[in-house]
């Protein structure tokens, strides 16, 4: 296949956070190293890029990008943007490499497949801060058009209340990023119907301890995790040699699955006997263990893994570095 300015495939990409963010990269570095994730591309921030120029309301969007960041001013310039971009057109030559790709990722899985679009901006998920769980991800796309919107409701989350507030908490440490500076990536990946979803630290979030491994855990999808809208399991291993130290059943009183009416996923009830057990068994914790040793090696600090199994086979989402760890030292 030719070489595509605006596409980069998990399989043959090369990892550029500058290009692809922070989280197609670390997919395509996961690739690389033999971890199992859902197959999928990125469209770069090339992308991103044109379409604000070729945008007719650009010099529009361009103003409220040089202004400073107010919080007096935060919903009002959100919302701006965000009509801004989802009235502005995807330009035509970004559209037609997209949909090769979408084609391509299709016939390699074959059947009926849908998928997730999530955002990758390129000041996500480096070693001193995470931007990561600011922008949206867009779950279940089942056409190429639903691909579309949901891109450009990527790229306009980018500008969210909540997106713009942790940049002004970044400005207080001492980080100081413009609005202008942000740019987004977006990953499309095929969705995984997962019956069981997880987040695996490779070292313990509470205590600092970097000897444990600390994983919450849940029926469903795993955004419920994420948006802390259900009391997860709660499991502690011993990282050095597998051990499970401590495991506490969470309520998990819902669970998120695909709408069966639309695009997108419903929160249900969770069945009494489900609530009552843990949601991953002894050897799930195991294939967790030796994945997150694997990956912590790669890439040379914790890692925070976003997890999903279907049909007992384990899928690694994304995985980004720990930011909230107190560390001492990493060897």
């Amino acid at each position: 296949m030719k070489h595509m300015k605006y596409i980069e495939f998990f399989t043959d990409g090369t990892p550029n956070p500058i290009l692809l963010g922070g989280k197609g990269s670390n997919l395509i570095k996961l690739v690389k190293i033999g971890i199992n994730v859902p197959p999928g591309f990125i469209i770069n921030i090339n992308a991103y890029n044109e379409f604000l120029k070729e945008s007719d309301y650009y010099n529009k969007l361009k103003e409220i990008f040089s202004k400073n960041l107010e919080l007096k001013n935060i919903m009002q310039d959100s919302a701006k943007i965000k009509d801004l971009i989802l009235k502005s057109i995807i330009p035509k030559e970004i559209v037609e490499e997209i949909r090769v790709a979408f084609d391509q990722i299709c016939e390699e899985i074959g059947g009926s497949v849908s998928f997730a679009v999530r955002s990758s901006a390129t000041v996500e998920d480096s070693s001193k801060f995470s931007f990561a769980g600011q922008a949206d991800s867009f779950l279940y796309n089942r056409t190429f058009d639903d691909i579309l919107i949901s891109l450009k409701k990527c790229w306009a989350s980018l500008f969210s209340p909540r997106a713009m507030l942790y940049l002004l908490q970044m400005r207080k440490k001492g980080i100081d990023i413009s609005l202008s500076e942000i740019q987004m990536a977006v990953v499309v990946q095929k969705m995984v119907n997962s019956l069981v979803s997880s987040v695996l630290f490779t070292a313990n979030v509470v205590n600092n301890d970097e000897s444990q491994m600390y994983i919450n855990s849940t029926w469903g999808l795993g955004g419920p995790i994420a948006d802390n809208s259900v009391n997860p399991d709660t499991i502690i291993i011993n990282k050095d040699k597998f051990e499970i130290i401590k495991t506490i059943i969470g309520q998990k009183e819902k669970k998120s699955i695909q709408n069966p009416e639309a695009s997108g996923t419903i929160m249900i009830e969770t069945d009494s006997q489900s609530r009552g057990i843990c949601s991953l068994n002894e050897i799930q914790l195991h294939q967790l263990h030796n994945l997150g040793l694997k990956i912590e090696e790669a890439f040379h600090c914790p890692q925070d893994i976003e997890l999903a199994i279907e049909n007992d086979v384990l899928y690694t989402l994304q995985t980004r570095p720990i930011t909230t760890l107190k560390r001492k030292s990493f060897l």
